[in-house]
């Protein structure tokens, strides 16, 4: 880094970052560029190279249904990030948090931000965030990256380029420089950079500022002139540039100083770690049907040059009908051609047609597979007289990368996003002391229904005894029989109260339920009905199997609530037999 200034390091890294190749082996190098480009075309169902504007180049797109089943496989929902406190003695504090997260994070668009997030590490096995000060952090489009480190993006600075309206940019005063930003919209242009096309402009109707945002462990001397030249810091730089009447480039420093460590500001997610060792990105689920996709393509641009060739050719030796259009011809025209010169056809027979019509279908058999997608994932009928249960464990063999990579995925935002910078949202805002509503599973109802009974019960029996009355055990179980009846059958949705302060100075923690009872509910609930059956012809009463009873329920799609009173009935009681009217007691004889 011996630029003289941030203007011709930032000029000169972005070129680099353009052109440069980085060695993963002596026969394989790489650029990020490059990388997210392919990406970004084949994940659209775009040719790589060259132009299809007039959409006479085949293009059979393999990749958009098997990537749309790793998009549907690999996303989670709020509801299985499960905030809890760490604190054996707040155990109730827990339930609260827990039950109001989902929808203060719907509410502030968590699961939006889960779903992009998803999607950029299964185009680009790369997702980088950036934390923007707010409760759901900024994703950063990687085609706005006009540099980084391509052997590893937390390494070395991180330079974005934005392209700000006016009023975007205007937002910024009293945060940047306010003579500076003006400057800028001076110079501004109506137009905007397509980065993924070399830097080519588009003339657009509003005027726009090219601004880099410039942030890492840069040269002290960029903030102070008398700092030691070998000195570096973590630095913020803002800056764009403009032409000069002259023709030379320069630039405006919107605003430079201080900021926190890189790791602060930004966040990275790479799956494919091992084998992507040396470069920014894994290899994505996209990348892994470059291969498919180009040879699905080749067949399918060999199948329309014989097309194109397939045409009508008659030939004759006859003066008379040779050079002649068939098309002048009417319908139902009878010819009489010269004696020994016949109009004959020319053999213009399609051959091995057959052949690559197979090479494609292997292409996209072998695309599904390195995708991981099978036929009934896609949405495709099994073959006539497939097993359904066979069918529904080769879909959950199919899903197994799409598990892993979802847990990757969600163990990113347990153990780094929420810990680092979404729990501190979430706690401020329940120690502002909130009123909410959320619905209940017959499990929490139980569990929360025991101590507020007994709360109850004890409430009443001390207002009685201190009234002067005295206070029976059959009483007590009444009163807290009736709470619970009262309890359950008012509905499965329940408001609370939470405590202005209640969370402070606890330690908050996050786990994500990415199992999931979705993952095989048909399966589950079959084994489980086998289990109940065999309980029963055994003799053991339905009550005693309340738990298994309310799975089964679930995982059948059914509401436990609404089958309380069968499963948590009492087990009738046992009926004496009688005696026949018939026998008549043994007499005993004095």
């Amino acid at each position: 880094m011996d630029e003289k200034d941030v203007y011709s390091y930032i000029t000169t890294e972005e070129t680099n970052f353009r052109t440069t190749r980085i060695p993963l082996t002596t026969s394989k190098s790489w650029n990020m560029l490059e990388h997210i480009e392919r990406c970004t075309n084949v994940s659209n169902g775009w040719f790589n190279k060259g132009s299809n504007e007039d959409g006479l180049r085949p293009y059979n797109d393999i990749v958009t249904p098997i990537i749309d089943v790793a998009f549907r496989s690999e996303g989670f929902d709020v509801k299985d990030i499960v905030p809890f406190v760490d604190d054996k003695d707040n155990y109730h504090l827990s339930f609260l948090i827990k039950k109001y997260h989902p929808q203060w994070a719907r509410k502030h668009k968590l699961d939006t931000f889960i779903d992009d997030v998803v999607e950029s590490s299964i185009i680009y096995d790369l997702a980088l965030i950036k934390n923007i000060k707010e409760v759901k952090p900024e994703l950063i489009d990687l085609k706005t990256i006009a540099f980084c480190d391509q052997t590893e993006i937390m390494a070395g600075p991180i330079c974005i380029k934005h392209q700000y309206t006016i009023s975007e940019l205007v937002e910024f005063k009293g945060k940047w420089y306010d003579d500076k930003i003006d400057m800028a919209i001076v110079m501004s242009l109506a137009e905007k950079k397509a980065p993924l096309a070399n830097d080519q402009v588009v003339k657009t109707p509003g005027k726009y500022i090219e601004v880099y945002e410039l942030r890492g462990n840069l040269p002290d001397r960029w903030l102070d002139d008398t700092a030691d030249m070998f000195t570096y810091s973590p630095q913020m730089h803002i800056i764009c540039y403009y032409t000069s009447d002259d023709g030379n480039k320069n630039g405006i420093c919107l605003y430079k100083g201080k900021d926190k460590p890189l790791n602060d500001n930004f966040k990275a997610l790479k799956i494919d770690r091992i084998r992507s060792k040396g470069r920014a990105c894994g290899k994505s689920v996209v990348e892994r049907l470059f291969e498919p996709q180009v040879w699905n393509n080749y067949a399918g641009i060999k199948l329309k040059e014989m097309l194109d060739n397939a045409v009508n050719i008659l030939q004759t030796d006859s003066e008379e009908y040779g050079n002649q259009k068939i098309s002048s011809l009417k319908n139902g025209t009878i010819l009489k051609h010269e004696s020994g010169k016949p109009i004959t056809r020319v053999d213009m027979q399609l051959q091995n047609i057959p052949a690559i019509q197979n090479f494609q279908v292997t292409q996209e058999n072998n695309a599904r597979t390195l995708g991981s997608a099978s036929e009934a994932s896609l949405g495709k009928n099994p073959v006539s007289g497939t097993p359904f249960a066979l069918q529904s464990l080769i879909v959950q063999q199919g899903d197994g990368i799409h598990e892993y990579r979802k847990g990757k995925i969600a163990t990113f935002f347990a153990d780094v996003l929420y810990q680092d910078w979404i729990l501190g949202w979430l706690v401020k805002e329940m120690n502002e002391g909130k009123d909410f509503s959320e619905e209940l599973s017959l499990e929490e109802m139980q569990e929360v229904v025991e101590p507020m009974s007994d709360n109850y019960v004890e409430a009443k029996k001390k207002f009685k005894i201190l009234s002067g009355d005295t206070v029976s055990p059959e009483e007590l179980i009444g009163w807290k029989n009736e709470y619970v009846q009262t309890f359950m059958k008012g509905g499965n949705r329940k408001f609370f109260k939470d405590f202005k302060d209640a969370f402070k100075d606890l330690l908050i923690k996050v786990m994500v339920n990415v199992a999931g009872k979705q993952k095989d509910m048909s399966g589950v609930a079959d084994k489980l009905s086998n289990l109940i059956s065999t309980f029963l012809r055994l003799g053991v009463p339905i009550s005693d199997m309340s738990k298994p009873m309310n799975e089964l329920l679930e995982n059948s799609g059914f509401s436990p609530i609404n089958f309380s009173s069968i499963v948590n009935a009492p087990p009738p009681e046992p009926v004496q037999p009688q005696p026949s009217p018939l026998q008549v007691p043994n007499q005993v004889v004095a």
